[in-house]
């Protein structure tokens, strides 16, 4: 693709990164996605320094119809692969306190803080998850209705890399501390997805770019969570690392590798953006979330069947994620199979690994059947692996099992997510990402808690733990049959196109390459607004 100048803007900075595009060649009609006309009118007051800029290089993620890496495409790369790592250490660190509230109960089946110690790592999981249900729509009201959608990116990832930080005091004294701030963390981490998810629909407007992105970002963080957890594996099997010491090694590399990717991708690579409308008159920052929710699902429902089934779809699919899968299996490792944080990091090293052909996997079936076919099909793989497991594993003598499962299982991981994201970011029309972005991280809450409330009430009562690990096949399976509602997903892409069109030449109009989307003060500008508000407007027809 030939992408010309035009007033003077050059395609490329420093040879490598799409600097602007106003004018693309006819014949191809490549609008620039949003991410890149940011990049383009950018004022780059901020710039790393020479000597850092290397770490950005093997994060870097080209765009195979332009050929040219894209700032932001390289923030999401060093963001997931920070992410990586700190939700991994979840598993080390939770083994550990699992086994310290044990020791704290004098039994997995006595009781500390009022319930069973064996029920400590979904109970928190089940408490994040409802708190993050209820403030959801007063994050997604902070991004949607305020230019702070960068400053709640960064701060998020600071609060997130604090609490693992501090996971570092871990002991038999201050388990219970700890316990807490993993509370804290994976709020702060939830949080952080929705600032994510708002950015991730403006790196292109193109379904197999956008399929060739998701698939890319995933592999770098599997990959670099893959490395982590070998170091990990490979220096507590050498030194012979009790289970707290390997929990603190895990613990102090993520908080590392937190500080440096996060800092560098939040203040060099990602972008500020104009707020996308003001707050309501008669309304007030902390009320106009939970109202915007109503009016845009009322909006989803009536207008779009196939996005509107594929968010009830996501009500059952265990998406914010791997929390609470990842809360049921150690636990479930952890106490019915025995293992030791040792262990469990190498069955996460082969699931890690695995995830790698399972994102590849995502990538071709994505085109050969479509995104939402892919999406199904990984749904049922997960679910069939998710059964075997509780029907075949049933104990410590049964152990080996579950590092082949491992290996099936992060097939099933690495080939379901990035073709939910694909499909998500394909029945959205452009100009309402930021907000139907919000509606599906909140719809991924609400129910997002149930499996660990199950498989906690069913624990409690002294059900054999396999029952709790097999309800998340019926999450699974439920979600798979949602989608099934969605009808044809070739007219549904085709029915948001049109408003897409409308939406990118609105931007491209009022956002002029010449015109950057911050003044020279650092705030954002008026014309930047002004962009938004024809954006919503070119959505909204009947309300202009």
């Amino acid at each position: 693709m030939t992408v010309t100048e035009e007033n003077g803007s050059s395609a490329v900075t420093n040879g490598t990164y799409l600097k602007a595009s106003t004018a693309v060649t006819p014949a191809l009609r490549r609008m620039p996605s949003i991410s890149e006309q940011a990049s383009a009118a950018s004022t780059r007051r901020v710039q790393p320094p020479f000597f850092l800029k290397w770490i950005e290089y093997p994060f870097r993620v080209k765009n195979i119809q332009t050929h040219q890496y894209l700032e932001e495409a390289t923030g999401h790369a060093m963001d997931v692969s920070a992410r990586g790592p700190i939700n991994q250490t979840g598993s080390f660190v939770g083994s550990a306190i699992l086994r310290l509230a044990a020791t704290q109960a004098g039994g997995l089946d006595k009781s500390v803080y009022g319930i069973k110690a064996s029920s400590i790592l979904t109970v928190g999981n089940l408490i994040a998850g409802i708190i993050a249900g209820v403030t959801m729509p007063f994050v997604g009201a902070l991004v949607d209705h305020t230019d702070h959608r960068k400053a709640m990116g960064a701060v998020s990832a600071f609060l997130m890399v604090m609490a693992v930080g501090a996971q570092l005091m871990l002991s038999l004294e201050t388990w219970f501390a700890v316990f807490i701030l993993e509370i804290i963390g994976g709020y702060f981490l939830i949080m952080h997805q929705v600032c994510t998810m708002a950015y991730l629909p403006d790196l292109s407007h193109d379904l197999t770019e956008m399929g060739h992105y998701t698939a890319r970002l995933m592999m770098t963080q599997y990959m670099i969570q893959g490395v982590y957890t070998s170091i990990v594996v490979a220096v507590s099997y050498s030194v012979e690392m009790s289970n707290i010491q390997t929990a603190k090694l895990g613990a102090g590399m993520a908080f590392g590798l937190g500080v440096v990717l996060f800092g560098y991708a939040w203040t060099f690579l990602f972008r500020k953006r104009p707020k996308l409308r003001d707050v309501p008159e008669g309304s007030n920052i902390l009320t106009t979330g939970f109202k915007q929710i109503a009016v845009t699902t009322k909006q989803v429902f009536s207008h779009y069947k196939a996005l509107k089934w594929f968010m009830i779809a996501l009500l059952w699919s265990p998406e914010a994620g791997a929390g609470t899968i990842l809360a049921i299996a150690v636990t479930f490792l952890t106490l019915f199979v025995n293992m030791k944080v040792s262990e469990i990091s190498v069955v996460s090293l082969v699931m890690l690994f695995s995830n790698i052909p399972g994102a590849l996997l995502s990538r071709f079936m994505c085109k050969k059947v479509n995104p939402l076919n892919s999406f199904r099909l990984a749904e049922i793989s997960f679910a069939i692996v998710n059964a075997l497991i509780a029907g075949t594993v049933t104990g410590p003598e049964r152990k080996n099992l579950v590092y082949f499962y491992a290996a099936l299982m992060g097939v099933s991981f690495g080939w379901m997510f990035p073709s939910q994201r694909t499909v998500a970011v394909a029945l959205i029309p452009k100009g309402q990402e930021t907000e139907i972005m919000g509606l599906i991280a909140f719809f991924g809450q609400i129910l997002g808690f149930l499996p660990a409330m199950i498989f906690t009430a069913l624990n409690e009562a002294g059900v054999d733990m396999r029952w709790g690990v097999g309800s998340v096949s019926f999450f699974l399976l439920t979600s798979c049959l949602c989608t099934f509602m969605c009808g044809d997903f070739n007219e549904a892409v085709a029915k948001v196109a049109q408003s897409s069109d409308d939406y990118l030449e609105s931007y491209s109009r009022k956002s002029r390459v010449e015109a950057s989307f911050v003044d020279e003060d650092g705030e954002v500008e008026d014309g930047a607004q002004d962009a938004a508000v024809a954006v919503n407007e070119s959505n909204h027809p009947s309300e202009a």
